[in-house]
């Protein structure tokens, strides 16, 4: 077992921390978020290819063809379907990366194998916590942008400006800066449940305490939670950038020679899932240390720790660390 250094962390210390814990287990990171790359690489080609279908037969001069109402619905259902199940895969995937992450933050030996098998025990609760968010999110976002909309509408009809190109203008102004200030308000809102897989994987609570429990330690600290996320998101959209660069330089002469190569659909979805693999673990190593950080300035964790150590003998690889 390592020696464990358990204190409060700078910001420039909790990124250092993460790039170093990052390097230690890279495979063992990188082989958890392999798997939810992977399901991305099917709908990627799919998409891609539909783009190149459209550019190839808009060259050949060709009229393009109209989508039918059952296509659309078809498209939008499969679409609204996938973002589920790609979202219960990522939070599979986040589950046993928080349990990697603590393993390894806590000096003890990190597995794919075992990450994810600790998951299983918990997958129905892990299920209750990434829904439950998801609907308070969407559903603020959804309430913020309605209400907004129905406000413009009852204006316009009242001030019987209808057909109005300029209020229309000033209409479509509006609900622009309402999507984004609704889109802000939501992420400050989701930073309130930032840490509650977390929470859940290592603290083994209910759907609802768990995040309770996230929003009483978040308090206070999303301000420093939002720009340490930020910064490693940046981190991690570099990396994809620097994967799929070429594919872009790539899809922008195709573009302007009017011509989709096959090749390109499959191999740039590839080098995304690649990408995503290597640079997604960054953000969920940064969340389960921003929870440490955040329980040792508030519960004095750090203290907890060393006398749980001292009380009982050094854990096996694959427990989970104590509350």
């Amino acid at each position: 077992m390592e020696t464990v250094e358990l204190r409060p962390l700078s910001l420039g210390e909790l990124l250092d921390r993460t790039f170093s814990l990052y390097r230690r287990n890279f495979w063992v990171f990188v082989g958890i978020m392999a798997i939810p790359s992977a399901f991305m690489i099917p709908a990627n080609i799919l998409l891609l290819s539909v783009q190149g279908s459209i550019m190839n037969t808009a060259a050949s001069g060709r009229p393009p063809m109209t989508p039918t109402p059952g296509l659309i619905g078809g498209i939008v259902a499969g679409y609204f379907l996938f973002l589920i199940v790609i979202g219960v895969v990522y939070a599979i995937a986040t589950g046993a990366a928080t349990c990697a992450v603590a393993d390894a933050y806590l000096g003890r030996a990190a597995t794919v194998r075992g990450s994810f098998a600790r998951v299983r025990g918990r997958f129905w609760k892990l299920m209750g916590v990434f829904f439950n968010i998801m609907l308070r999110v969407v559903g603020l976002l959804l309430l913020f942008v309605g209400v907004a909309a129905g406000l413009v509408v009852a204006i316009v009809f009242a001030s019987g400006a209808r057909g109005n190109p300029a209020v229309g203008a000033l209409v479509f102004v509006f609900l622009f800066l309402v999507y984004i200030a609704g889109l802000a308000l939501c992420v400050w809102f989701a930073l309130r449940y930032s840490v509650s897989i977390p929470v859940l994987m290592i603290e083994n609570k209910g759907v609802f305490d768990t995040i309770r429990r996230s929003v009483l330690l978040t308090r206070g600290r999303r301000g420093h939670i939002f720009l340490a996320l930020l910064i490693g998101a940046i981190i991690a959209y570099v990396g994809v950038i620097v994967f799929q660069g070429p594919f872009m330089v790539f899809t922008m002469i195709s573009a302007m020679r009017g011509h989709w190569p096959a090749w390109l659909a499959p191999a740039s979805a590839v080098s995304a899932a690649i990408g995503g693999s290597i640079t997604g673990p960054i953000s969920m190593i940064v969340i389960v240390l921003l929870y440490y950080d955040t329980r040792i300035r508030k519960e004095a964790f750090d203290l907890q720790f060393m006398m749980s150590s001292l009380d009982r003998p050094a854990p096996a690889a694959g427990t989970v660390s104590p509350a």
